[in-house]
């Protein structure tokens, strides 16, 4: 159902210090089952047509594997993230170096802070996230990378959720899923949504690739609602990234 055909994906192995990484849930993470769970997630994505670029693990950096945050793809450019969280900052050197060979990149600068996962982009439009993780100087300064490029960004205000991918993803041919009370959705006018169920929230961060819908497993409801409007579903394990405060979309940059 997507017109738009994604070549690359982007992901970085799961270090062993994960269970060290950024996060409020206490549950115990299992890091040898977190590493069978991103193999799969890594396997679904070559399934789905797309080639891996493999950025090696780091023990130095507990939250690595969560590579969406470090960029965000904009066509010909990448735009390298400068994370408000002190202990991830590393986490961009050796994104950068990879991406230095494929796009054009740009950096968000000091006072801006933005984490890739406050980033929704949908056709001709990119929603910032205001959270805890992204402030308006980081718009203002996307806004100038991209002034010509016909790229209009939008700032939500985001509450309640850590970034605005936890509550709104896009699927694509016009569809988001989200899941409200996190955001104003009236800035979504002209889409097409799906509402999660409030019990099934952590659901509505879902990966479309390539006209397939990658979802967490576990969320009958939400799995109805999508393949009622006739995506293609798969549904994925990804526990130990939950606890760590991740979602579907965070294990991966994909383009």
């Amino acid at each position: 159902m997507n017109e738009y055909l994604a070549r690359y994906a982007l992901v970085r192995s799961v270090p062993d210090s994960y269970d060290r990484c950024v996060r409020t849930n206490v549950e115990k993470i299992d890091v040898a089952l977190a590493r069978r769970q991103h193999a799969r997630y890594c396997k679904v994505l070559q399934e789905c047509g797309l080639k891996l670029i493999w950025i090696d693990a780091d023990d130095s950096l507990p939250d690595s594997c969560f590579v969406e945050d470090t960029a965000i793809i904009f066509t010909e450019k990448a735009v390298i993230c400068n994370m408000s969280v002190k202990s991830r900052a590393n986490e961009v050197i050796e994104v950068a170096k990879v991406l230095e060979r494929l796009k054009e990149v740009h950096y968000i600068e000091s006072p801006a802070m933005i984490d890739g996962g406050d980033v929704v982009k949908i056709e001709d439009k990119a929603f910032v996230g205001l959270s805890a993780r992204t402030n308006l100087q980081a718009v203002q300064q996307l806004r100038k990378i991209l002034e010509d490029d016909k790229m209009k960004i939008v700032p939500v205000d985001v509450y309640n959720v850590l970034h605005l991918k936890s509550a709104c993803t896009y699927l694509g041919s016009n569809w988001v899923i989200l899941s409200e009370g996190h955001f104003d959705t009236s800035i979504l006018q002209g889409l097409r949504k799906i509402v999660v169920p409030k019990e099934e929230e952590y659901a509505a961060d879902c990966l479309t690739v390539n006209g397939t819908v990658l979802m967490a497993e576990g969320y009958p409801e939400t799995r109805k609602l999508i393949e009622k409007e006739g995506f293609p579903v798969r549904e994925l394990a990804i526990s130990e990234f939950r606890k760590g405060e991740g979602a579907m979309t965070c294990l991966s940059i994909v383009w």
